[in-house]
């Protein structure tokens, strides 16, 4: 019972924000034109951002784009809210039903489906991507996309933007009429590094993702 009172409640809070914040995407035109091509994506973002990227992206047209959430209780919640707000869900994390997880985003991919993921989630440790992102862009086969978000004032002037949570990644709560930025970098792929090996490609994004975030989101732990 208290479960089903907080996902209400969090279901109607995130109405509020997708329908009071105002967004700017800056970037997601690269994103939609490897979709005119047929092409399939993975997203990335640092678990302390999802719920700002997720608004950033609610109402723009994401064709065949599925989600990977935890099995935890907490990312039944956000699975159970997403798939109410037309995202695709997954089960499965680095911890748990990883095996099944990755039965499924191959299945997904298969269907022509580009994937996201919260690369240091569900526990972290903050910033430290896992090797997922990179056997999601085998199996899809196609670039990767590192997203991050950030609230940057309020329409309201006076108005609080955003709160950070007291947990283990610092999460961020945009507020409503709050103003939400949502970037989508791509990461160079294979070829455009001049990496031959699968290995010291992949120890390349986990780098490459893990500075540019500790160089983002570095001042919320200070």
């Amino acid at each position: 019972m208290a479960r089903n009172i907080v996902f209400i409640l969090g279901y109607y809070f995130y109405l509020l924000l997708v329908k009071t914040c105002k967004v700017r995407l800056i970037g997601f035109d690269n994103v939609e034109e490897y979709w005119r091509q047929k092409k399939n994506v993975v997203f990335c973002c640092p678990h302390n951002a999802i719920l700002a990227c997720f608004i950033g992206v609610d109402s723009v047209h994401r064709p065949n784009v599925v989600l990977i959430s935890s099995l935890s209780q907490d990312g039944e919640l956000v699975a159970k809210l997403l798939i109410k707000r037309r995202f695709e869900m997954i089960r499965g994390s680095s911890n748990r039903g990883g095996k099944k997880a990755l039965f499924e985003l191959q299945k997904a991919a298969k269907l022509g489906k580009s994937v996201g993921i919260a690369f240091d989630g569900p526990k972290g440790p903050p910033f430290v991507p896992k090797r997922g992102i990179v056997a999601c862009a085998r199996v899809v086969d196609g670039p990767i996309f590192f997203i991050h978000a950030h609230v940057t004032g309020s329409r309201i002037w006076g108005l609080k933007k955003a709160i950070r949570v007291n947990s283990w990644d610092r999460f961020l709560v945009p507020l409503p009429f709050s103003k939400i930025s949502v970037h989508f970098e791509k990461i160079p792929d294979k070829t455009e590094v001049n990496f031959s090996d699968d290995e010291q490609y992949e120890k390349f994004v986990l780098k490459t993702v893990e500075e540019r975030t500790t160089e983002l989101y570095k001042h919320i732990y200070k």
